[in-house]
C-alpha cells in the first residue's frame, strides 16, 4: 500500500503535467473551457498533494473534488512565504487568491455550490432558465488571471508544485 508521501509525490507529478498542458494550451487556439479544465485539474492535484504531505488519508481525497476553494489559498500563502513574497503587492495577490480559488473550484462539474452554479468547463448543463449551455460556447476565463494578481498566482502555483517535488 502506498504511503501518503508517495501519494503526495504522485499528485504533484500529475499536477505538474496538467500545469504544463495548461501552459501549452495558452499558446494554441483552443476553447477556453479546455484550457481552464487543465488549470482546475492542476490546482486540485496540487491541493491533494499538499494535503497528503500533511498526512491526510489519500482514500478520503479520492472521493471529492471540492478541495480547491478551501485549501488552495493556504497552499498559495505558504508558497508566497517560501519565496519571501511580501508587501502590498503580495497582500493584493493573496486577497485575490480566495476569489480565484472559488472560481477554479466551480469549474469542476462535481462542484455546484448547492445547485447555484451548475456551470463547469467539462459537461453541458441547464441554466436557471432551463436553457442548455455547452462549455465550448461559454466564457469562463476569470479576468483576474489576466491581471498581475492572476499571473503571480500562476507563478505561485507552479512554484508550489516544484517545491513538493524536491
Amino acid at each position: 500500500m502506498a504511503t501518503p508521501a508517495e501519494w503526495a509525490t504522485g499528485y504533484a507529478r500529475q499536477a505538474l503535467a496538467d500545469c504544463r498542458t495548461f501552459d501549452l494550451l495558452q499558446t494554441l487556439r483552443v476553447p477556453e473551457c479546455h484550457k481552464l479544465q487543465f488549470l482546475q485539474m492542476t490546482c486540485e492535484k496540487l491541493v491533494k498533494a499538499h494535503l497528503c504531505g500533511e498526512g491526510w488519508d489519500p482514500i478520503r481525497l479520492q472521493t471529492s473534488h471540492a478541495f480547491v476553494k478551501k485549501h488552495l489559498p493556504a497552499v498559495i500563502r505558504q508558497q508566497a512565504e517560501f519565496v519571501n513574497f511580501t508587501g502590498s503587492q503580495a497582500k493584493k495577490v493573496l486577497k485575490n487568491v480566495r476569489h480565484l480559488a472559488q472560481e477554479i473550484d466551480v469549474l469542476a462539474p462535481a462542484v455546484k455550490r448547492g445547485g447555484q452554479r451548475p456551470d463547469n468547463c467539462e459537461y453541458p448543463w441547464e441554466d436557471g432558465n432551463q436553457v442548455l449551455r455547452v462549455p465550448i460556447d461559454c466564457s469562463f476565463y476569470p479576468s483576474l488571471l489576466l491581471e498581475y494578481s492572476g499571473r503571480t498566482f500562476l507563478k505561485l502555483v507552479r512554484g508550489a508544485i516544484q517545491q513538493l517535488l524536491h
